[in-house]
């Protein structure tokens, strides 16, 4: 398995070492690779952030 890539965008300031919620879906996985998308929110139900994240995954041959 491997990360092909991620990244993170940040849409407001939001404390460390407060309650977060991180919603994860992927909504696409075809051919050993897949997409992974997520967001952080607060307790308040704002959004702080968001993610995405491609990754592959490879079956070895005996």
């Amino acid at each position: 398995a491997a990360s092909l890539d991620h990244a993170m965008w940040f849409h407001r300031f939001g404390r460390g070492d407060e309650w977060r919620l991180y919603a994860q879906e992927s909504p696409n996985a075809t051919g050993g690779r897949g997409l992974s998308q997520g967001r952080i929110y607060t307790r308040d139900g704002l959004l702080l952030a968001s993610v995405a994240q491609e990754g592959m995954v490879r079956v070895p041959r005996e």
